[in-house]
């Protein structure tokens, strides 16, 4: 599968001469995948591993391909949930390189707003980079696989439908001392991952503070706090998501950083599907998996224009289950 797919990924014209929907949400049949076009991003996984992200069609129905290193998982979309078949090139897998061990605890730092008031830097300066921090408390789960299911898909969406023009970094992070193994589940969770953050960013190279365009993601297996399965600075730059969540936790807390508001999100029919920034949730009903338009007309506003950083900080919090 994994040689085939790379054969297919050879003979691709380039996106601009491409006629067919880029997301392919229709279903199609025919030969068991297709591969449409390159996505404009790109992965980083832990050990060095790059990764290129694809849109096309696998068994007939709408598809998003990851391929990294000697590994191609395909994320299904169907029915508003995801579902991941992986292929590996080799029967071994590949060998993650951990991060090395801190042998101190870090020396506490004041803590500070992610911007500064005031802040103000040229919207082309830098690219949007999306960090993903895996907590030790997911030991058992792979990074591809949380990729794969929770991560894929909205990246698709965001590189076809909402940002089209724009590129798109991801990193993945797992086993760094003091940030993957920060205490959660109180109500200061997401300030004590900010805090946590700029004291480890000499260390790790995070550039924290840099840009409004760097965004920073705890993934955690419980909840960030009490009642909710996310949380996020609305614009701001850190948030924590629990894959206890729904399949779009990952898109509305990140929706919440980029502009995003719970007041644009949309319900699409009484039994059919919610976008990603509904606040009140159904588990009556499945997830759009995409944006309402008019929260992709904020993203895209929020991308130009960057945050406002006088504004009071305001913490979001991902919607519940009824």
């Amino acid at each position: 599968m994994v040689a085939r797919f790379d054969a297919a990924v050879a003979q691709l014209v380039s996106a601009e001469e491409g006629t067919i929907d880029a997301l392919g949400r229709t279903k199609r049949s025919g030969a068991d995948f297709s591969v449409q076009r390159r996505l404009n991003v790109d992965v980083s996984f832990p050990g060095d591993i790059r990764g290129s992200m694809y849109s096309g069609v696998f068994h007939g129905e709408a598809a998003v391909f990851t391929r990294a290193g000697d590994s191609l998982d395909a994320t299904v979309m169907r029915n508003g949930d995801t579902e991941v078949m992986s292929f590996d090139a080799t029967s071994e897998d590949l060998a993650l390189v951990n991060q090395a061990p801190v042998s101190e605890a870090p020396e506490g730092a004041r803590a500070r707003r992610s911007l500064a008031p005031g802040h103000f830097e040229d919207p082309a300066a830098y690219t949007l980079h999306f960090h993903f921090l895996k907590h030790d408390d997911l030991l058992d789960r792979d990074v591809r696989e949380l990729h794969a299911r929770f991560v894929a898909w909205w990246l698709a969406d965001m590189a076809v439908n909402v940002l089209s023009v724009e590129s798109m970094r991801v990193s993945y992070w797992e086993k760094a001392p003091w940030v993957t193994s920060m205490a959660y589940g109180g109500a200061d969770s997401l300030k004590q991952f900010e805090q946590t953050l700029k004291v480890m960013d000499p260390r790790y190279g995070l550039g924290v503070d840099q840009s409004y365009k760097h965004k920073y993601v705890l993934l955690t297996a419980g909840r960030p706090m009490p009642g909710t399965t996310g949380v996020a600075y609305e614009g701001g730059n850190e948030a924590i998501a629990s894959i206890a969540g729904r399949s779009r936790i990952v898109a509305h807390e990140i929706g919440h950083m980029l502009g995003a508001t719970h007041a644009a999100g949309e319900t699409r029919g009484w039994w059919g599907c919610e976008t990603n920034m509904l606040s009140i949730s159904s588990r009556a009903r499945a997830d759009c998996l995409e944006y309402s338009s008019a929260n992709r007309r904020a993203i895209r506003s929020y991308m130009r224009h960057g945050p406002d950083t006088y504004a009071p900080r305001r913490m979001m919090d991902a919607p519940s289950p009824e």
